[in-house]
């Protein structure tokens, strides 16, 4: 496989990173209809994200989302790799490891204090691969799905 160029993405290339996503298990694929394609867009377009694509040979074979948010208790932000896929063809050849580079680099830039991940404990390669590029798993992933036909709603509590 040719070097691979890592650039930010752009809306054109929606099909395509939605579809590396579903060979991960995510609901969605080159085919996602309007809805998915809408909001995948908005993420393109958030200040506060960036959207990475690794190309090679005329394809998209990787993609990285990085996404930079302020946190209580901190002069500077955190950034967050959302997204890290490479397409089962291409693993292997560093592209990954260029794609997280990449990540480390804009949240560098923004003068970010860390670069989180989340890893599913099935996921025994990406957590080797992880281990590799300097990254420590810190603790565990909690979740509560929300929202309509997601579960059991939290019901807040009044402060006082």
């Amino acid at each position: 496989m040719q070097t691979s160029l890592v650039r930010p993405a752009s809306r054109a290339e929606l099909s395509e990173i939605l579809g590396l996503l579903g060979e991960l298990g995510r609901p969605c694929d080159a085919d996602s209809p309007a809805p998915v394609r809408d909001a995948a867009a908005a993420i393109l377009a958030r200040p506060d994200t960036e959207v990475l694509v690794a190309e090679s040979e005329g394809r998209i074979v990787g993609a990285a989302c990085l996404l930079t948010l302020p946190r209580l208790g901190h002069a500077s932000p955190e950034a967050r790799l959302l997204d890290l896929v490479v397409s089962d063809e291409a693993r292997g050849a560093g592209i990954g490891r260029r794609l997280v580079e990449a990540t480390v680099e804009l949240a560098a830039a923004a003068g970010c204090h860390l670069l989180r991940l989340e890893c599913g404990h099935q996921r025994t390669a990406a957590q080797g691969f992880y281990r590799r590029l300097g990254f420590e798993s810190r603790g565990e992933d909690w979740q509560l799905p929300v929202g309509p036909g997601r579960g059991r709603p939290v019901r807040p509590r009044a402060v006082r």
